[in-house]
């Protein structure tokens, strides 16, 4: 029941696709599935509980004490958005306000219920499970991408089930770039070489479903995740030899198109490919008229640098457009500098916590591969927040904070210091007698 419960819970974790669930003005309030782990995870006590042995506790190489310093500074962070909205609201008497600081605020709150989960099991364990659990999405994912009629001329990852992903294509597969490092760690740490293939496949088929549904962020977040988690595990070899291989791919890859270029298929893609460079450069613009809004968010956010617009519509001064478009201006504009502040700490205690685990860790084992893909993971994300706002969106925001939640926990600091092998007992030999001799 135990392992029933916990896969349960990352497949909630882990579900691309939103509700709505209510309308305020004119703005929809979507959910997603793992909103309601607010209400699971509290009575995931009664089917997840263990606690680990003596001899793992034994084996541990630090104090098994939880890490207070990422949970305290979410409460307050969660506190000051509230308390900041709560004013706007009381100038204003906009309950939109409300809303505003739930949607950023909540995914910040996360943190607590991951300290909780990962208090009554394995973190490093789920680690895996949520890993092995994204590995089978990606691969409905891109089974359903092949199956799609219009493949390979479709938008390749838009539907699941014959569901559309939750503000397809940015905010889903920058959900699905950030976890490729868990994935390609489930392939490392798993025992059974066929398992590691396809992991390793699964890895290298959801980049071509990022890379096809031609979302710059998701594809950047994509390559430095993976190539940092590569780097951090000893893969350099591999990286070259992917970079070669990449190379001759395209090579080959351009004698073909040169030689079909007149075939349907060819010349739809082509023409894909081409709008997405000329949406890109319209204007001669490389990033469709985000620098004008960054510019513009500064500025106002220059007006009001410590407690920003208390979570007032961005559109009601740019028209048409409800965000800044980059996570860290987001919080600067709707909570001033001082939000800024206690956002951008957590998300370095984040971090800490989990440099603070490696170094427990034994080199080549499971919890040593999985947290380095952790530290991708965020790495990963933190990129991503340049182009957009990832964490505010529920898919991102809750899986990322719940996961670094976990970490905090003291059972974490038991799981980190778990060694690859497990100890053998010695066996004790009799001592040699000694010889008889009889004196001549």
């Amino acid at each position: 029941m135990r392992m029933i419960w916990l896969w349960f819970i990352a497949g909630i974790i882990i579900w691309p696709i939103h509700s709505t669930v209510a309308t305020v003005g004119d703005k929809p309030i979507d959910m997603m599935i793992s909103d309601a782990l607010v209400f699971l995870i509290p009575i995931s006590y009664i089917f997840i509980r263990t606690t680990p042995t003596r001899e793992q506790c034994q084996s541990a190489k630090a104090p098994i004490l939880w890490y207070s310093l990422t949970p305290t500074l979410a409460l307050i962070c969660v506190l000051y958005m509230t308390a900041v909205a709560g004013i706007g609201l009381g100038m204003s008497g906009e309950t939109v306000r409300i809303f505003s600081a739930f949607k950023l605020a909540k995914p910040v709150g996360f943190v607590l219920l991951g300290l909780m989960l990962g208090s009554w099991t394995d973190p490093i364990e789920f680690i895996d499970i949520l890993s092995r659990g994204f590995g089978i999405l990606a691969g409905l994912s891109f089974f359903f991408t092949l199956t799609e009629p219009s493949f390979p001329l479709g938008e390749w990852g838009k539907y699941l089930f014959e569901f559309e992903l939750s503000g397809y294509p940015n905010s889903p597969m920058s959900f699905y770039a950030v976890l490729v490092p868990l994935l390609i760690a489930a392939a490392d740490t798993s025992k059974n070489r066929l398992l590691q293939l396809i992991g390793w496949g699964l890895s290298a088929s959801t980049a071509l479903i990022i890379v096809g549904s031609m979302s710059r962020s998701s594809t950047l977040a994509l390559f430095f995740g993976a190539v940092l988690y590569l780097a951090m595990t000893g893969r350099q070899a591999l990286l070259v030899g992917s970079f070669v291989a990449l190379t001759i791919m395209s090579i080959v890859g351009f004698g073909l198109f040169s030689a079909l270029k007149d075939t349907e298929v060819v010349s739809v893609l082509s023409e894909r490919v081409q709008d997405r460079v000329n949406r890109s450069t319209e204007s001669d613009d490389p990033s469709s008229g985000r620098f004008d809004i960054w510019e513009f968010a500064l500025e106002l956010s220059a007006e009001k640098p410590i407690f920003g617009y208390m979570f007032e519509s961005f559109s009601r001064y740019t028209g048409d457009v409800d965000t800044p478009h980059q996570q860290y201006l987001e919080v600067l504009y709707k909570c001033g500098g001082l939000g800024l502040l206690f956002y951008c700490s957590v998300l370095g205690s984040c971090l800490m916590v989990t440099r603070r685990l490696l170094r427990l860790t034994t080199l080549g084992s499971p919890a040593w591969y999985r947290l380095h893909a952790m530290v991708s993971m965020l790495v990963a994300v933190l990129l991503g927040n340049l182009t957009q706002p990832n964490l505010t969106y529920s898919l991102t925001g809750n899986m990322v904070f719940l996961m670094f939640g976990t970490l905090c926990s003291s059972r974490a600091v038991v799981s980190a210091s778990l060694p690859d092998f497990k100890p053998r007992t010695m066996t004790t030999r009799a001592a040699p007698l000694p010889l008889r001799r009889v004196a001549a």
